[in-house]
């Protein structure tokens, strides 16, 4: 929902509506891949020293900014001579947010939150989650920018800044914790009338480690 895989899929259609010279999008498009690429390294140097909660909360930040400007960039591109440049840049700083918070962290996170025997159903509905939604604003995507127009990034970034909040208020940092001791994260973050003040009960079948490598 927060429309990075859209990007791929009509990047010559967002270079094009953003003001790009149409001989320069198939150069400019192989520039997304880098980011990703890039980003990715970026995030497997960062994910062990800021911590998870913070390269989640910092992405989705960062990507909800970016949508903003891409929005006034694409509403001054016939006034201003270097606004499609600007568009441009927003367009791999998006990427760039995306890959060194949310991809890095998103699928590092179930094997830390979820005990073995509740992981495969996690990762089941999560996955299943993923590509219908993927599916629906796929496919909804092109109608999204006939009706909004300049302005179909800000749904996309009013989702990112929810999803900011989300984590903020009910995801605990996970970094460096066993599963009782984030268990108990959750408990109080969460479940503050409920919250355990005994250590999360051990499961026959499980060996608790932390999740700090």
């Amino acid at each position: 929902m927060c429309l990075l895989l859209q990007i791929y899929f009509y990047a010559s259609y967002i270079f094009q509506e953003a003001g790009i010279d149409p001989a320069a999008i198939q150069y400019i498009t192989i520039g997304t891949g880098t980011c990703e690429f890039t980003a990715c390294i970026i995030s497997n140097l960062l994910i062990e020293r800021q911590g998870r909660r913070v390269l989640l909360m910092g992405g989705y930040i960062l990507m909800s900014g970016w949508a903003v400007v891409f929005t006034l960039a694409l509403s001054f591109e016939h006034k201003v001579t270097w606004m499609p440049y600007l568009s441009m840049a927003c367009i791999f700083t998006y990427i760039l947010s995306f890959g060194m918070g949310p991809a890095g962290v998103t699928g590092v996170l179930p094997t830390e939150i979820f005990n073995q025997t509740a992981r495969p159903a996690a990762y089941t509905i999560a996955g299943s989650l993923m590509w219908l939604n993927l599916f629906i604003v796929g496919m909804l995507f092109p109608f999204i920018v006939s009706g909004l127009g300049q302005f179909c990034f800000v749904p996309f970034g009013a989702v990112c800044v929810l999803t900011a909040l989300y984590i903020g208020l009910f995801l605990p940092e996970t970094k460096g914790k066993t599963l009782p001791v984030i268990a108990s994260e959750f408990n109080r973050l969460n479940f503050r009338k409920q919250e355990r003040t005994g250590q999360a009960e051990y499961k026959l079948g499980e060996v608790q480690h932390s999740t700090a490598l």
